[in-house]
Order: structure tokens, then C-alpha cells, then sequence
């Protein structure tokens, strides 16, 4: 509140205001009003009804009792803050009447030509108002009010102080500290110091488990900690302190109906609880309790000092959550960035050079990580194996997946040579070591290029395209191919051969390319690359990169959602 805008009634109420002024007029035997700053009147000048009620209440009693409301000859008020007795205001009485002497009443009845007695008697009735003394001792309880509410601020004042000294000390260790599970126990122990509490307890949700789980405690023993999980979606109390309402307050925990194990509850002897939530950004993240050893009524005052301590421990828990996640996510990246090296060294770093064999190949990932796969496996009697293939989904999944498929494919070809026996060993092996929506297709093909004949088996891959003399013919399409690798367990994979020539072009791809969309959401198809593949070029390179420039120009620079890989052979001899 800003200074220039503070009001008399700011700080004392007009019925104080009003008994304040009834007995100041009335002891001194004025007239007296109340104005703020301004002139503005506040009280009124006639004496408030409830004022002049007590005040011919303590003179009817005087009347009755020799020394009403005295101790000795004094009236005693005490000035109390609650239960508390901080001191006494004492007021002496007076005589009823003043006594002249001799001398000088007759003095003055000379003077003024009176009879003594009589100037006696005037000033007695003068100095004498039965009303006065009434007022007086009113104004003495209204004295030691007013001392013990200027008290009483001045204690909540400081209790104020310290409790915002305590949220500032929590603050700045929440803040600057590196280890915030130290820092939370610290803090429910100092919230049991300052509210002079049994105990004190951290609780977050686990959203996963449906749990409130301990983060922090502070004197609360393992009997009671590990008396039960408390599943979040059914603890009402919590619940309640999540709420808008802000918090939630339990009179006595040993009877309370919403409180389980209350034979436990009595041994820790914990009675009254006051729990308030802990939000991050509108979310519920847990709670914190306070626990007393007594009946007690938690004040306003305490229960915002706990929402204070609760909110911005919740933000540090937030906090620390992000640098932990940051730090995960730091490592994952440190861990993929792994992962992606050697999966680029078991992409072949250059195409084979054999005597009559022209390879040219392309590899555009969608992610760092790909489930594309393509290998070159040189055999003997000038026999290449060439293999193609896509792990389902994309990713780190997808790539240890392809890794495995390799190093399996690489084993099954040194010893077998019967291209179906191939497949179903590593269907087998698929099936065995992933899950029902994990699969592989791939096309694998024995070149023979002394006797110029492609051998090979299609598991569910795209065909391969033959490209002679401007036509295209596709292999391993229809009943060609065979359902994908791992999915069904004893499928039976067969093998094919087809014959070809000088001049001749094979190209194999992945769906990244048959697939590719452009803005209007058109696939690229295999027609299309069909054309691109009949364009031709000088060198089985030339031809790869006009398949890729072609792709480009469709899809106008739309991002990629899957791998695209290119292989191409073109028999030269």
C-alpha cells in the first residue's frame, strides 16, 4: 500500500476511534470529535450508547460496592495479548471532594461578602462528578486495550518478519542449490522449527503408479513411512489441498475417517495435520505436510507461509527436473551421436570395383538414425551379394534392428548359399528376438558375373527394376516375393534367377523414395520412377543422381519422412 493513500482507519477501527474519543471528553469535560486528514468527520459527538451503558454500570457498582474494580485504593486493568498477561495499568483513586482550610474560605468569603459555609459547599459541588470517575476507569480498560493490540501487532509484526525471512532463507537454498534432495529435507526441517511443529513431509506424484511418494522428511519414524503406499487418484485430503481451496486441514488424525492406519497414528503421536499442494505451472506435482503433536488451529498467516514454501519448492523441483532431463537428454544425444557412427560404417563407404560391374548408390536419412539398409557382400568364384532392406519405424529402434539384420545376413552367406535357406534363418532369428510390430523387409541378390545372372529372394521389399533397352521389367514382384521377415514363424521363402546382359540396368530402392510426397500430398510412385530410371545416363552414377534431382524437384523441398535409399547396377562387359 503505498504511503500517500494510508488512512486513520487503516489501522484502528471506528469503534475504537469512537470509545478512545467518548473517554477523553468525558474525563476532561469537553467536547471532542475525530476528523481524518482531510477534516472529514469519523466519529460521532455524542457518546456511543454502549459507552455510557458501562459508564452508569461502574457507578451504579460504586454505589453498591465501597471499591469496585480495586486493589487497595487503585483500579488495576491487565494488558493481555491471549492468554498471555504482559503487565498492569494502575490508577489511584482520588477523594470525592476538595477540602479547603479555614483561612481561606473565610478569606474568601470576605472578599466576596459570602457566608464561609456556603463558599465551602460551591467548591465541593464544583471539583465533585460522580460521572468522572466512571469515565476514568473506562478509559483505563480502553488504555490497556489499546497497549495490548499495539502489542500484539507488534508481535504479529515480528512473527511476520520471520516467517518471511524463513521464505527468503528457503528461496535462495532452493535456487543456488546443486543438490535439491538435500535442500528438501533442510527445508521440511526448518518449516517444523519455525511453525514449532511435530513434523514435516515432502510428498510427489508419481502419475505413473498412481503414488504419493516421500521426497523429504523431517522426525517422522520408518514405522510410519513405510505403513502403506497412498495412491494419489484416492487420497482425499491431498486432493483437497490440490484444489483451488489450496490446502487442507485435519483436526485430529487418530479419529479422522479419511485417515488409515490409525492405531499407527496414535504410536507417532501426530494429531492435528495441515496439508498444502504443490503446483508447477497449474500442474499438481505433490504436497506438503505439516504434522503437530497436539490439537492445534493452523493461522492464516502459517498456512500462507506453508503455500509460499510449498510453491517455490515446487518450482525448484520443476527446475531441477529440467536440468536433470536437459542432462538426459545431453547424454541420449552423446549416445545416438555413438550409435550413428558406427551405423555409417557399416553403410559401404564406396561401391565395388569389379571388372564389368558399374555401382553407383545414394543414402539420404530421415533422422541421424536410419532403418535403411543397404551392404555389398563380395563371394567367391566373382560372386557379389547385393541386399536392400527397411526396418520398420525410425530411430534408435529401427537401427540396431538393421545392425542385427546385417551382422546375421553376413553370417547365413559364408556358409549357405541356397538364397531361401538365407531368408529363413534370419526370419526365424527375427521373430525369436523382436516384437509383433517389429519387421524387416529386404530383397538379397547374388550377381554371377561371370555367367552374367542375377539370383535372388524378395521378403516383402519393393521389387527391383531391370532396365533393358528401354524397358522395365520388375523382380521379385508378385509371386515372386514372400511375406516380410518377422512376423510368421516356419515361412517359407523361395529364390528366383533371371538372366541378363551388357547394357542392362538393376535398380533397388527403399519406400523412402516410392513414397516421397510433395505439398499437394502425391506419392512419387513407381511409375515415376520408372521414367526417371528410363532417362538413363552415361555411368550407373548419373543415373542415380537423376532418380535423386527428379525426387527433389517433385517434392519442392517438403520434408522427408522416411529413408530413401538408391542402389545401381549396370552390367558393362
Amino acid at each position: 500500500m503505498a504511503a500517500d493513500t494510508l488512512k486513520l482507519t487503516d489501522f484502528m477501527d471506528l469503534a475504537a476511534l469512537q470509545e478512545m474519543q467518548d473517554g477523553f471528553a468525558a474525563i476532561a469535560s469537553v467536547q471532542a470529535v475525530i476528523t481524518d486528514a482531510g477534516g472529514n468527520v469519523l466519529t460521532s459527538l455524542a457518546p456511543a450508547t454502549s459507552f455510557l451503558h458501562r459508564r452508569d454500570a461502574i457507578a451504579q457498582q460504586e454505589e453498591e460496592v465501597p471499591e469496585p474494580q480495586r486493589v487497595g485504593r487503585e483500579y488495576v486493568a491487565p494488558i493481555t495479548v491471549g492468554k498471555n498477561k504482559l503487565g498492569h495499568i494502575r490508577m489511584r483513586g482520588g477523594s470525592d471532594s476538595v477540602q479547603l482550610d479555614e483561612a481561606k474560605a473565610a478569606k474568601l468569603a470576605q472578599k466576596f461578602n459570602l457566608d464561609p459555609q456556603l463558599v465551602r459547599d460551591l467548591v465541593s459541588a464544583a471539583t465533585k462528578d460522580r460521572n468522572r470517575r466512571p469515565a476514568s476507569i473506562q478509559f483505563l480498560f480502553l488504555l490497556a486495550n489499546a497497549i495490548a493490540r499495539l502489542c500484539y501487532q507488534e508481535y504479529q509484526l515480528r512473527h511476520r518478519i520471520i516467517e518471511l525471512e524463513t521464505l527468503s532463507r528457503v528461496t535462495t537454498m532452493l535456487a543456488q542449490s546443486t543438490d535439491l534432495n538435500q535442500v528438501l529435507h533442510r527445508a521440511v526441517e526448518i518449516v517444523t522449527e519455525l511453525l514449532e511443529a511435530k513434523a514435516c513431509s515432502i510428498r510427489l506424484i508419481d502419475l505413473n503408479k498412481d503414488e504419493l511418494k516421500i521426497s523429504a522428511v523431517y522426525n517422522l519414524s520408518n514405522e510410519y513411512l513405510t505403513k502403506g503406499k497412498i495412491k494419489f487418484s484416492s487420497a482425499s485430503i491431498d486432493q483437497e489441498a490440490l484444489s483451488d481451496v489450496g490446502y487442507s486441514y485435519v483436526p485430529d488424525m487418530q479419529t479422522d475417517p479419511r485417515v488409515q492406519h490409525h492405531d499407527i497414528v496414535m504410536r507417532e503421536g501426530i494429531v492435528s495435520l495441515v496439508t498444502v499442494g504443490m503446483k508447477s505451472r497449474g500442474d499438481p506435482i505433490g504436497v506438503l505436510r505439516v504434522y503437530s503433536g497436539t490439537t492445534r488451529e493452523f493461522t492464516e498467516a502459517e498456512i500462507q507461509l506453508l503455500r509460499g514454501i510449498a510453491s517455490t519448492a515446487a518450482s525448484a523441483i520443476e527446475s531441477a527436473r529440467l536440468v536433470q532431463h536437459q542432462a538426459e537428454a545431453r547424454e541420449l544425444e552423446a549416445q545416438i551421436n555413438m550409435a550413428a557412427d558406427v551405423q555409417q560404417r557399416m553403410i559401404p563407404k564406396t561401391a565395388p570395383a569389379l571388372p564389368g560391374l558399374d555401382v553407383a548408390t545414394v543414402y539420404v536419412p530421415c533422422y541421424q538414425l536410419g532403418g535403411d539398409l543397404y551392404d555389398f557382400i563380395e563371394l567367391p568364384y566373382d560372386n557379389l551379394g547385393v541386399v536392400i532392406a527397411d526396418v520398420s519405424g525410425k530411430g534408435l529402434p529401427a537401427s540396431l534392428i538393421m545392425a542385427s539384420v546385417r551382422a546375421a545376413l553376413r553370417a547365413q552367406v559364408d556358409n549357405v548359399y541356397y538364397l531361401g535357406e538365407v531368408m529363413q534363418r534370419l526370419n526365424s532369428m527375427l521373430v525369436r528376438d523382436t516384437r509383433a510390430t517389429e519387421f524387416v523387409t529386404l530383397f538379397y541378390g547374388v550377381l554371377d558375373l561371370t555367367n552374367k545372372r542375377l539370383t535372388f529372394s524378395n521378403a516383402g521389399h519393393l521389387p527391383c527394376m531391370l532396365l533393358r533397352e528401354n524397358e522395365i521389367t520388375e523382380l521379385g514382384a508378385g509371386d515372386q516375393g514372400s511375406i516380410v521377415l518377422g512376423v510368421i514363424e516356419g515361412e517359407r521363402y523361395r529364390q528366383s534367377f533371371t538372366d541378363l546382359h551388357v547394357g542392362d540396368v538393376l535398380l533397388f530402392y527403399t519406400d523412402g523414395l516410392s513414397e516421397a510426397r510433395n505439398a499437394e500430398q502425391e506419392l512419387y510412385g513407381r511409375q515415376r520412377i520408372a521414367m526417371s530410371l528410363k532417362k538413363g545416363g552415361e555411368n550407373s552414377n548419373a543415373i542415380a543422381q537423376s532418380i535423386l534431382l527428379d525426387l527433389r524437384a517433385f517434392t519442392q523441398g517438403t520434408e522427408p519422412s522416411d529413408d530413401c535409399t538408391i542402389v545401381v547396377l549396370r552390367i558393362t562387359e
